[in-house]
């Protein structure tokens, strides 16, 4: 056993053996014992376990602790955030360590998953896997706070989208009640701290694109729907229409949505009944006919000219809950890396938007999430006229080209330490009445190889993750050059109306 900081493979295949352990924690939950399902999940499992283990010095030890997961000593925070449910399932059981040993074999596997269903005693003997035999991580410094809180309801809303896949995987039924509950949940955390919420959103995965992609919608639809005045029971069903605004995808195959190189039309075309299949999944676990979330998930593509898919009936444009959600939706897409185009810098982002203002975005929608975001969009990087670099985390009321910054890197370039890390008010003036720093332009967070969400839960500034996805499968933005193969519905909507 060794408890030495992990190399950075190692630190990638433990976040996988977490990703095949939560897939099979959700098989079992699905399947009954003997189910071939099952042991698929398991020789999976195993397979990544052996990995692992070619990985580090001595035997695979992983705590859980302080709401998170940790090889050895070092914190895993995208497994943490990303597999909440397992994490919980972890908690329930009072497993607090693992040692996983040479000698641990699908069998010992499986059983170990049955655990962590609650359909077997952690007391029981296992050779090749110990529970609780080492001592875990302790620290006095308990996790609390208002991003603490909000990355606690960000993990629910991941981990109820990947409980909801394998539910539709598996023919059963998706469920809104708990949609409208984490929502309920995030809604009453954006009117707390928006900023703070704005900057959760900066967070992306390289393994589970949409699921993230659909949390941030969510997020950036509540956030919207405050900012124009919507009732709190509004905004609570625009954040469940946001969360499930792409639960179509679901049925995409994932030779589709895992395919490295550029789509053909069919596949396009497949990818494009995300809407209408999304539709379905909702309509066979709500009796409402009329639930606002319909909409939002049928006409989020469906564009504020109605050029968009699918074709709306009569001159009828889509609703305004839809109309916020693809505003959203457009920019999380921008602002991640798609399968075709490098994610845009956010203030760019922010550009193409409003160029498509009124063709494809409800311009006020549009004006109203600019005016959200800030002249420098809350999550951006940003140069000062100091030399050092800030992330921006929230923005003055009346100063835009002022906003609140967190500082990252000294004036050489190097990273500063969480204890470090200031938060400076650029609005604010020094003695002599001169402002000390300003900012002197927007960086692109690609030239900086930072973690945002190693840096938001932990304050460590970490190296991305090993980034080996294909990135989120979603539609160019009005204005963008399309990729090869790409079926313009938009044009084809024209030719059909022009040709009657």
């Amino acid at each position: 056993m060794s408890l030495d900081r992990a190399s950075a493979p190692a630190l990638d295949e433990a976040a996988g053996m977490l990703r095949e352990l939560s897939v099979a924690r959700q098989v079992f939950a699905l399947y009954q014992a003997g189910h071939p399902k099952r042991e698929e999940a398991v020789i999976d499992l195993l397979a990544s376990v052996r990995r692992l283990d070619q990985l580090v010095r001595g035997s695979v030890v992983l705590f859980i602790g302080r709401k998170g997961f940790y090889l050895g000593p070092t914190l895993l925070p995208r497994a943490s955030l990303t597999y909440h449910g397992l994490l919980e399932a972890f908690e329930e059981a009072g497993i607090e360590a693992v040692e996983l040993l040479p000698a641990a074999d699908a069998e010992e596997l499986s059983v170990f998953v049955s655990i962590l269903c609650r359909e077997a005693d952690a007391n029981g003997h296992l050779s090749g896997i110990r529970i609780n035999s080492v001592r875990p991580i302790r620290d006095a410094d308990e996790e609390s706070g208002p991003m603490k809180e909000l990355l606690r309801s960000y993990a629910s809303g991941v981990q109820f989208l990947q409980e909801t896949a394998q539910r539709v995987a598996a023919g059963r039924p998706t469920t809104m009640e708990q949609a409208e509950r984490i929502t309920a949940r995030l809604a009453e955390q954006v009117v707390a701290d928006p900023a703070q919420a704005l900057l959760l959103t900066t967070v992306k995965s390289y393994d589970e694109y949409t699921y993230y992609h659909m949390v941030n919608v969510c997020i950036l639809s509540i956030a919207i729907g405050q900012a124009i005045g919507l009732r709190r029971d509004q905004v609570v069903v625009l954040g469940a229409g946001g969360l499930l605004h792409d639960l179509g995808k679901v049925k995409v195959p994932k030779e589709i949505l895992q395919q490295p190189g550029p789509l053909d039309e069919e596949q396009w075309r497949i990818v494009q009944r995300h809407p209408v299949d999304g539709v379905g999944l909702l309509l066979s676990s709500t009796r409402d006919l009329y639930h606002p979330a319909l909409s939002m998930v049928l006409e989020h593509h469906a564009a504020y000219d109605r050029t968009g898919y699918p074709p709306l009936s009569g001159q009828r444009m889509p609703s305004l809950p839809a109309r916020i959600v693809a505003v959203a939706d457009c920019f999380d897409a921008l602002t991640s890396r798609r399968q075709y185009r490098k994610a845009e810098e956010r203030r760019q982002a922010l550009a193409i938007l409003q160029a498509a203002a009124g063709r494809g975005y409800d311009p006020r929608i549009v004006r109203t999430f600019v005016r959200l975001l800030g002249l420098f969009p809350v999550g951006s990087l940003v140069r000062l006229t100091s030399g050092e670099v800030g992330l921006v985390v929230r923005n003055h009321e009346t100063k835009p080209a002022r906003p609140v910054v967190r500082m990252v890197l000294d004036p050489r370039g190097d990273p500063l330490d969480a204890g470090e890390q200031r938060e400076i008010d650029l609005s604010e003036r020094a003695a002599d009445g001169r402002h000390p720093r300003s900012v002197e332009r927007s960086l692109d967070p690609r030239d900086f190889d930072l973690d945002m969400l190693s840096l938001l839960s932990t304050g460590q500034l970490e190296p991305t993750e090993h980034d080996d996805g294909v990135g989120l499968m979603h539609e160019p933005a009005y204005g963008e050059q399309p990729p090869p193969g790409y079926v313009d519905a938009h044009d084809e909507l024209a030719v059909r109306e022009a040709t009657g």
